[in-house]
């Protein structure tokens, strides 16, 4: 009885909404399109069309209606018919430019772009779009790499953002639940709410997952940490039984957190703490030890439509969310974060791409800024939206979300990945022992970089290295630097192998020709220390060559670095038996690995000098020590503080017998 009782209110509903479609009125249309209701609206503004003299606004409306459902053809059609017009707000012309994209038609997406472009000056998206248009082979170069397949459980509603857990995934769906006399149908575009659903990778179903922390309404994205005895996940903002709405009658999402039972089961459910009825909070991804985490987010003080901010575990509190800035976040629509090893993988449509929803890869520092920020390109992209990539193995495989089959119907699919492994270890040349903490520096024809240091084992490994031809050497204290090893990798093979031998420094002789020993001492790399105002100090004594400075970021030698370099020659004639060890460093600026690669040029540098004006390479010691060793330590460095820490200083550490 309750079921009819429905059915005969829908009844109703629909008898009267087609009735009133005789004299309706863009009022009505508007009304709808204020409530989020893009499919009703649509129907209404269509229906209106005759009946109304100004048809540029409907059709706008039309082009907005069809372009919040995701339907890049429709939203094309209508949006064309207004572009031209002089009363058309210029940011049609860009909305029309992401439908052709969406609808692959890139050279006419283009000059809408640029037409867009000179329009909003202001608004950097159109000039990223261009450029990216302009090189779309770029997006393909690595398509041959992948495999991808489109998963046997998906269903004829929406099925989007896996997230990975036991042997299987869980993702959000708006397909039947088999309890459909309940009223579960969204007004934005008719679709079903969305439920939590978990299947295996080879399984043609999916069931519902942890069903006590459902409601009827939305709940979507996820993620797992703490060896999956702990979630986070996305739900409506629910109050009771009813979903609540802002001033603007939108419900928001919100983030909660949930602690496995022990049983199968999940329990203590708790709001993150910057949850609000004002502003979403949702999309996220955790780190595994749950310390970390980046979400997706409307609040006010953001680039666009919704970015990417994140938290840090400070204790029991979150810290103050921190937005990722402009490297990530647009004017448009940042969401769908995934934490991927030190990368983040999210979703935007306001960087240059192919259309939609792209998925792009951010670089992460040790704290977890952002420090470079690419499109992952085709084959995990395409014209339409694709989103939700995750992936527990660097990128190797994974799943992620399209709609390129269907623009109205996201599906999950599965990839993988061809790489290539480098597998190396570091001997001592004499006893073929392995030599642990030698620094590795692998480098492609094109400077792509490497760099490693040896383990116990004297073992070191690149995971993912690109088919090319790379250089390979090593250096540590104590041993002359290793030659340089090529090496081609070629895609016929996925794991190479390489041994890189350390050739070891006699031991400083105790006693040294008198003259020496008025200005210096001899001693071991191991007996340095620091000190905050001079650098090195070497036994008390220091060489008598001041140390050389470095512009930022550059490892160029100065006019006056060169000539302490004179005068270290100079001594080093007068003494041909020393050892030098050039100790270059970075200021704090930057990434650890960069900088340590950087400190390494810098000292590779002063090296060149000194073999080019006739010192014997066995007598130098170039040595890279990154930021690790500031002459001055500090937090918050000033511009001079900073100058002093870019340095190379000069240091004995050994003598070579006659």
């Amino acid at each position: 009885m309750r079921f009819l009782i429905k059915a005969f209110v829908l009844l109703l509903v629909f008898q009267s909404w087609g009735q009133s479609i005789t004299f309706s009125t863009t009022r009505a249309a508007d009304a709808e399109f204020e409530k989020y209701s893009y499919a009703k609206a649509a129907e209404l503004y269509k229906a209106s069309l005759d009946q109304v003299d100004d048809s540029l606004y409907v059709y706008q409306q039309l082009g907005l209606c069809y372009q919040n459902m995701n339907n890049s053809e429709q939203s094309e059609y209508y949006f064309s018919k207004v572009v031209s017009s002089p009363d058309t707000p210029p940011e049609f012309s860009y909305y029309y430019a992401q439908a052709l994209a969406s609808n692959s038609k890139y050279e006419e997406a283009k000059k809408w772009y640029g037409i867009y472009q000179n329009k909003a000056k202001n608004d950097p998206r159109a000039a990223e779009k261009i450029e990216a248009l302009s090189n779309l082979q770029s997006f393909f170069s690595d398509s041959a790499k992948f495999e991808i397949k489109r998963m046997p459980f998906n269903s004829p509603g929406l099925d989007f953002s896996p997230a990975i857990y036991q042997d299987g995934v869980i993702f959000a769906s708006s397909r039947p639940t088999g309890n459909e006399w309940i009223k579960t149908n969204f007004n934005w575009d008719e679709s079903r709410f969305l439920d939590l659903y978990q299947a295996k990778p080879t399984s043609d179903e999916a069931e519902l997952f942890i069903d006590h922390i459902q409601t009827k309404y939305h709940e979507g994205p996820l993620a797992f940490y703490n060896n999956e005895q702990k979630v986070v996940f996305t739900r409506n903002n629910v109050q009771g039984k009813r979903l609540k709405k802002d001033n603007e009658g939108v419900t928001r999402l919100k983030l909660f957190f949930a602690d496995a039972d022990g049983k199968g089961g999940w329990t203590n459910i708790q709001p993150f703490e910057y949850n609000s009825d004002d502003y979403s909070v949702g999309h996220l991804a955790i780190n595994e030890e749950g310390n970390v985490m980046i979400f997706s987010s409307d609040m006010e003080g953001g680039f666009g439509q919704s970015d990417l901010y994140i938290v840090f575990k400070e204790g029991e509190k979150w810290s103050k969310p921190k937005n990722l800035g402009e490297k990530v976040n647009t004017a448009g629509k940042e969401m769908f974060p995934s934490l991927v090893s030190n990368n983040l993988y999210f979703a935007s449509d306001g960087r240059g791409g192919l259309g939609g929803l792209d998925v792009f890869e951010a670089n992460l520092n040790r704290v977890f800024d952002v420090v470079k920020v690419n499109n992952v390109g085709s084959p995990i992209n395409s014209s339409k939206d694709d989103f939700g990539l995750v992936s527990n193995d660097n990128f190797r495989s994974g799943y992620f979300t399209s709609a390129r089959i269907d623009s109205l119907k996201d599906d999950i699919y599965y990839f993988e990945r061809d790489y290539y492994q480098l597998k190396g270890v570091v001997l001592n040349a004499v006893s073929r022992e392995p030599i642990q903490g030698a620094d590795v520096f692998i480098q492609s024809e094109n400077d792509n970089q490497f760099y490693r240091r040896s383990a116990l084992d004297g073992s070191f490994l690149v995971e993912d290295i690109e088919p090319m031809s790379w250089e390979v050497s090593g250096v540590k204290y104590e041993y002359q630097k290793s030659a340089i090893k090529k090496l081609n990798i070629e895609e016929d093979k996925a794991e190479y192998q390489i041994e890189i031998l350390l050739s070891p420094y006699e031991k400083f002789p105790v006693d040294l020709p008198a003259p020496l020993e008025e200005y210096l001492k001899v001693v071991s790399v191991e007996s340095l220390t620091n000190d905050a105002s001079t650098g090195y100090v070497v036994n008390g004594d220091t060489l008598s060559v001041n140390p050389i400075y470095y512009d930022f970021d550059k490892s160029e030698l100065r006019v006056e670095g060169k000539e302490e370099l004179d005068n270290l020659i100079r001594i080093m004639n007068k003494y041909p038996n020393l050892i030098i060890g050039l100790f270059s460093h970075t200021d704090i600026r930057g990434n650890e690995k960069y900088n340590l690669i950087l400190s390494q040029r810098r000292a590779n540098a002063a090296a060149d000098y000194l073999i080019e004006n006739g010192i014997h390479p066995e007598l130098i010691q170039p040595t890279g020590k990154g930021e690790s060793t500031p002459a001055i330590d500090c937090s918050d460095c000033t511009i001079e503080i900073h100058q002093k820490n870019r340095r190379t200083e000069f240091v004995i550490v050994g003598v070579k017998n006659e």
